[in-house]
Order: structure tokens, then sequence, then C-alpha cells
């Protein structure tokens, strides 16, 4: 088994934008409804419950995706009946919001499944996107990787597998500016352990 997490920041998406993106993961197999009893699920977040299956249906979902009504939802992707892929659609800023796939419980080919397919949304929403974080250990989980986007002081523990942040944050943080990324518009790409 595997721990890890991908983080995801982008614009905040509208209704369309979040069906564009399920559609994306749902045709490389991460689908939102479970695989045998179709239903889909949002995770509570307190404060009267915490991770509690609450069913939704899919229009539901995308609705509160869209962040208009509420900063953060918690909700169910699955790889296959047995391995559900935790997601949580968080609004950061006005405009930003990051989308953030945990990849702990996994085999490792469930993972690799899951990460191609987020790396394939991504890229398709590619000039939304301000910043990408793929741990799949987990290592740089103790990282506030929501100041480092943010170009605020902020410290970075280690590397993870793949960074990708806007070059104005890179103009901001010496250790991204000291180790060698490689230019992927609109982002900085650093892959494995760039800075060692």
């Amino acid at each position: 088994m595997s721990d890890g997490f991908y983080f995801w920041y982008t614009g905040v998406h509208d209704r369309g934008g979040v069906e564009r993106v399920l559609r994306v993961l749902e045709r490389r197999g991460v689908h939102l409804a479970h695989p045998v009893s179709r239903v889909i699920t949002a995770i509570t977040d307190g404060p009267d419950s915490w991770g509690e299956q609450i069913r939704l249906e899919r229009a539901e979902l995308i609705g509160r995706l869209t962040l208009t009504d509420r900063t953060e939802v918690n909700f169910q992707f699955w790889l296959n009946e047995q391995t559900d892929l935790f997601t949580r659609f968080r609004r950061l800023a006005d405009e930003w919001l990051v989308v953030e796939f945990g990849l702990d419980g996994m085999l490792k080919t469930e993972q690799e499944l899951a990460v191609e397919a987020i790396s394939h949304a991504v890229d398709n929403e590619r000039e939304s996107t301000w910043g990408l974080v793929i741990d799949r250990s987990g290592l740089t989980e103790d990282t506030d990787w929501d100041a480092v986007m943010l170009g605020q002081p902020a410290g970075i523990a280690g590397w993870p597998d793949v960074l990708g942040v806007r070059p104005e944050v890179v103009a901001r943080h010496p250790p991204l500016q000291a180790a060698q990324g490689a230019v992927e518009p609109p982002l900085m790409v650093y892959r494995g352990d760039v800075g060692g």
C-alpha cells in the first residue's frame, strides 16, 4: 500500500467546468458513482458530523463543487468497488480552488491510475492551473503548499515527485530559484529530488 496526495491549484469552476473535469476523470477510470451501487457520496466535515457518507445526486454534488455557497466539499471518487479516492474541493482565495486528492491506502497500480487520470484533467485545464503537487509517498505533507502557491514565506520540507508553480511564485522562493526546473507553460515544473 502507499500514501500520498495530489494537490491541484486552479481557478474556481462553474458547473460546466466541474462537469468537464469529472468527464475527463471518468473517461480515465476514476468514477464519481460507486461501480456496483451507483451511489454518489459526499463526506461530512463537521461540526455536527465528521466522515459520514451522505448520498447525493450528481447534479447536486456538481452544484456544491462550484463553491458558491460554501468553502469546502469532501466526496469520493471510485477506482473500483473497494478503492475510493477521497477528494476535497477547497476555496483558497476569492478566485482560487485547491482540489486535494488523497492517494493513501492504494496499491501502486491504483495510485498510478489515479495520478494519470488527474494529470489528464489538469492538462485539460492547464491555462487556469496555478500549481500542482504530486507526492506519492506523502513525505512533504508538512510543507504549507498553500503558502508556497500564494508566494508567501514558507519552507519547502523536501521535494515531492512533481511540483508545478507559476514563474511569479518561483521568484519569491529561493529554493525554487536555485533548483533545476523545466518550463511547461504556464508552470515551472520540478521533478524528483531536484534540491538534493
